[in-house]
């Protein structure tokens, strides 16, 4: 995520990390709305959706297994992304570091295409923004839940009031990005998403 104090640009992060990587489509330069619903069905199985998977990028149909494996294990290196945690309750619940893409990803991830090291980076990003929807979902659901416990003397309609907020807080969590109503960063246009209007990007 962009440094305190300083608007993000994502072509000058791409132009720096991926050569002739700006003078693609800005369209190009997002995951499709399957994509991105796939990521997420994925994730959410996992024991800790907010760690990337080692499938992460096959089960969005970038890569094979293999390679997909071999990415991860290489964002992991590079600090890009955090390692799986064996604690079933981990404090950190933002697992992807953007800040840690520089200039060597080419170099870092040469065994793929240009093609492909661009929807790494979108995927990326996607999934940081991703952790930090859910961890504001979580927030949320923690504060009526320990509202829920406080019941003494509440009226049953503000109980069932109470109830609905919790169910809508869970369903927003496994909302696909295309079924959103607000946009969704890093995805393709779609139904409920739009793109993000990043500095220097024409939209």
């Amino acid at each position: 995520m962009a440094a305190p104090g300083k608007k993000f640009s994502w072509k000058r992060l791409i132009s720096n990390a991926i050569p002739n990587f700006a003078n693609d489509s800005k369209h190009d330069l997002n995951l499709t709305p399957l994509q991105a619903s796939n990521l997420l069905s994925h994730q959410l199985a996992q024991p800790l959706p907010y760690y990337l998977s080692p499938l992460a990028f096959q089960i969005t149909n970038l890569v094979t297994a293999s390679q997909s494996n071999k990415i991860h294990t290489n964002l992991v290196k590079h600090k890009i992304l955090l390692p799986i945690p064996s604690s079933p309750s981990p404090s950190e619940k933002i697992a992807v570091n953007t800040n840690a893409i520089t200039k060597d990803f080419a170099n870092q991830h040469a065994t793929i295409s240009i093609h492909v090291q661009r929807q790494v980076v979108s995927l990326l990003f996607f999934w940081e923004e991703e952790c930090v929807r859910w961890r504001l979902l979580d927030q949320e659901e923690e504060a009526i839940l320990k509202a829920m416990e406080e019941e003494e003397g509440m009226s049953g309609g503000a109980r069932m009031d109470l109830g609905i907020a919790l169910r809508a807080v869970r369903m927003k969590r496994c909302l696909p990005p295309g079924e959103r109503g607000e946009g969704t960063a890093n995805v393709t246009a779609g139904r409920g998403s739009e793109l993000p209007g990043y500095e220097g990007v024409p939209s």
